[in-house]
């Protein structure tokens, strides 16, 4: 099993390239006047320093101790080096080095060893806590992946399983009501079989696609109200608005259940009951209401189309920085605000 991918292993090389060009031309503005020897040697030990600093805690001691959560070991092996090996080690490479060209680099004020110590494990802290980070923050963007990825499947599972549920109230009802209108209206019981056959198909074939046309989802909510009116005593108690652009696109069945519950929670027989449904797009955003009177009797439902809790979260999913959902409340009223951001 390879250690890295070779999409990781062309970043790496493409991060310390332009790192170590960084630290050559600083080396080189700081030591120019000391020759190019000087200066190449002194970057040659600066390299070995922070690459090994990083990768010892890249490749070893965070994937092997950390990540396994053997906390103290990690801790041992990774203070013995911060602290002991590598400033040591540093120190003797540099004392090496001054000693190589004492013949041409003229000596300057001595520094006390402690300064030196310090600053040796200063750096080495930044290296290593670099190293540690980068394996760190790589597992954690590509576990948030794994994760994103698993809740949009688990997701689509879950609507194709409850998108069959489209209020099976609406279906008995729509039937029943055909079934009525067959004797007295035959005209109007074929317009609301094609309505029915043309919602039906949307919700069972068009839900697989990723998006569809705004004015598609539009046009069977339409569908979807003109069959609950159905049943109704006072169908002008349910208003509708619409002002969208056709090429707008929107994962399917976004709005279907606001609309399914203000028809479930809503007693439009009632003279007095309005359901009140508009989409509007302005600009980059989206916005829809629908407002409801909730009627007095309790109503508990083993259905709720595909459910109030599954939209939040695909919202929360496909649009995770851009909605805002607001669901209001009161002792007569229901009132749910969606704005979605769409992206440019």
């Amino acid at each position: 099993m390879n250690i890295m991918s070779r999409r990781t292993i062309g970043v790496h090389i493409l991060f310390w390239i332009v790192l170590l060009v960084l630290l050559f031309i600083n080396q080189h503005s700081n030591d120019h006047e000391k020759g190019i020897a000087f200066v190449f040697s002194s970057f040659v030990i600066m390299a070995f320093w922070s690459i090994s600093s990083f990768y010892l805690f890249y490749l070893f001691l965070v994937p092997r101790y950390l990540a396994k959560k053997r906390i103290l070991l990690f801790t041992v092996f990774g203070s013995l080096f911060i602290f002991g090996i590598m400033p040591l080690l540093i120190h003797l490479l540099f004392k090496l080095h001054l000693k190589a060209f004492a013949a041409s680099v003229p000596s300057s004020n001595p520094v006390p060893a402690s300064a030196f110590w310090m600053m040796y494990v200063f750096i080495t802290v930044f290296w290593s806590g670099l190293g540690t980070f980068f394996k760190f923050g790589r597992a954690w963007f590509k576990n948030i992946k794994l994760k994103r990825d698993l809740e949009k499947k688990n997701l689509q599972s879950e609507l194709k399983t409850l998108k069959s549920k489209l209020n099976p109230h609406l279906l008995f009802n729509t039937l029943n009501n055909i079934d009525t209108l067959i004797q007295s209206d035959p005209d109007q019981a074929s317009d609301a079989l094609s309505r029915l056959s043309d919602l039906l198909r949307y919700v069972i074939y068009d839900t697989e696609n990723e998006k569809v046309p705004i004015q598609e989802e539009v046009d069977n909510i339409q569908k979807y109200i003109e069959l609950e009116k159905l049943r109704l005593l006072n169908p002008d108690n349910v208003k509708f608005a619409v002002d969208v652009k056709k090429e707008t696109e929107i994962p399917p069945m976004l709005f279907f259940p606001f609309v399914e519950n203000g028809f479930k929670h809503s007693n439009l027989n009632n003279p007095d009951h309005k359901l009140k449904i508009s989409i509007y797009e302005n600009a980059n955003c989206i916005s829809f209401n629908c407002r409801n009177h909730i009627h007095d009797r309790k109503q508990s439902d083993k259905y709720s189309g595909i459910g109030l809790e599954l939209a939040r979260k695909r919202l929360e999913l496909l649009f995770p920085d851009s909605h805002q959902l607001r669901i209001n409340q009161d002792d007569n009223a229901y009132h749910v605000e969606l704005t979605l951001e769409l992206s440019k």
